[in-house]
């Protein structure tokens, strides 16, 4: 009776590895979406959330495992309070408002508080863990993923983001009425605020990793959005009659 004997690969080694890598990122990806779909159907902590040790956070705070099961019950439970808290950082955003168009003479020194306070207010590579908006900014960044295919983290993050957009575009619109100006012509509020919120955290991306700017050393990580917020507000207003000129 012969023996059968699987076939061996005669892939060459490096795209033996490649292959392997791919399919275990797919499957990564069919985690994340399985987990996403259960995160739907009721409370589940995802991402880092899942890790956190409710022994350990007892201990930093010199209590039992017995007083954190008096308040939430069990860890899954702990850890999915955490989550929906993090997610929800709109107290923080309160907390630190941004400045005040009519405490400036010129628009583009406005501006620059604006986007140097925007650049403050976000994550800082190589800062300490911190409960503020920043560090929860940048925690919120390991539960995205599980947006693409679910609702429960998709729902909150889009509402931050249209509270954000809500807020910038009554802050353009006295900014513009303040310094006499005008949106330039098929700009309208919603424009210049969604590109704004857009190019914020689009620098935060990079102040995750870096406190330099990405493409010169010489400059703060804060430089590179104060000049681009510069560059959006000159290409989205034009001085008031010139729009429609």
């Amino acid at each position: 009776m012969s023996v059968m004997h699987k076939r061996r690969s005669t892939l060459p080694k490096d795209e033996a590895r490649r292959r392997y890598v791919e399919l275990a990122e797919l499957q990564v990806l069919e985690r994340i979406r399985d987990d996403a779909r259960d995160l739907d159907r009721g409370a589940l902590a995802v991402g880092p959330f899942a890790r956190l040790d409710a022994n350990a956070l007892a201990a930093k705070v010199g209590k039992t495992r017995g007083a954190l099961s008096n308040l939430f019950g069990n860890q899954a439970a702990l850890q999915a309070a955490t989550m929906a808290m993090a997610l929800d950082a709109a107290e923080l955003l309160e907390a630190s408002p941004r400045p005040e168009p009519e405490g400036y003479e010129h628009a583009e020194e406005w501006l620059d508080a604006l986007f140097l306070g925007e650049s403050a207010r976000g994550p800082l590579h190589r800062g300490r863990p911190a409960v503020d908006y920043g560090s929860l900014w940048a925690l919120w960044l390991a539960a995205v993923p599980y947006g693409l295919w679910g609702e429960r983290i998709a729902g909150p993050s889009l509402d931050e983001f249209r509270d954000s957009v809500g807020t910038l575009s009554s802050l353009f619109a006295r900014a513009l009425d303040h310094f006499g100006l005008e949106l330039a012509a098929d700009v309208t509020l919603t424009d210049l605020a969604t590109a704004a919120v857009n190019l914020v955290e689009g620098a935060w991306l990079n102040q995750c990793l870096t406190t330099e700017h990405p493409c010169d050393a010489a400059e703060p990580v804060s430089e590179a959005l104060r000049r681009s917020g510069r560059l959006l507000w000159r290409g989205a207003t034009a001085s008031a009659g010139a729009a429609r000129s």
